[in-house]
């Protein structure tokens, strides 16, 4: 593959966006409370609590890639039900509803009982900020040279939120991947990345680089 193709055209333009919280007003002291909020939470709080630990990897353990395992297991006390909640995926096709749906069937399957937490599950929500970083690439290795150096949230954007939330069923990268060069495998095997096993955003951005070096590289 020539690094330096311009394919069909077709430009990709990095946009980057922040996530600022905010109180969704909703709360579960219980696991049978929490059973009951996770279904009338906004998708946003539901994103919010599975992937915001992606980007904080400063400030959240390490071993727990998502709020409902962490307070399962530092409220609780419930180091099992924490580890099965660490488990959800969230890979492509997945979207937000889907993950929901996981949570519900792991509480569910695991027993719904009215075992009161230490402290309560307090649910947050977000608003996207989102913007364009000025970066806009033409060639593979004009792309090549972006991933390693946008701001994380950046890749984040493109591969985790728009496709989670709902407003692809893909990631940016592989369908542009596809759609301008006819890199169809590549563009499959970034699809099988789950940003949900991650809960440091630079590990991410390292793995997503070695399938790219991989396929363009070699």
């Amino acid at each position: 593959m020539d690094l330096d193709t311009v394919g069909k055209g077709i430009s990709f333009k990095f946009y980057s966006a922040y996530y600022p919280p905010k109180y969704a007003k909703l709360k579960a002291n219980s696991l049978e409370e929490l059973y009951d909020k996770v279904p009338i939470a906004d998708r946003h709080s539901i994103f919010y609590h599975v992937f915001h630990p992606m980007l904080s990897s400063h400030a959240v353990p390490e071993d727990l890639p998502n709020d409902f395992a962490f307070w399962a297991r530092d409220s609780l006390h419930d180091e099992e039900l924490a580890e099965i909640l660490a488990d959800l995926p969230g890979a492509e096709p997945l979207n937000v509803e889907d993950i929901r749906r996981e949570i519900l069937e792991v509480l569910k399957t695991y027993g719904v009982t009215n075992r009161v937490g230490e402290y309560p599950f307090i649910f947050m929500s977000c608003v996207p900020v989102v913007y364009y970083t000025g970066v806009e690439v033409k060639t593979l290795a004009e792309f090549l040279d972006a991933v390693a150096t946008v701001p994380v949230r950046s890749i984040f954007y493109h591969f985790v939120y728009k496709r989670v939330i709902g407003e692809k069923t893909r990631n940016d990268f592989s369908n542009w991947l596809e759609s301008n060069f006819g890199l169809t495998e590549l563009a499959n095997e970034l699809s099988k990345l789950d940003p949900q096993t991650y809960t440091d955003e630079e590990k991410f951005r390292g793995d997503l680089l070695k399938v790219l070096e991989r396929w363009l590289l070699s």
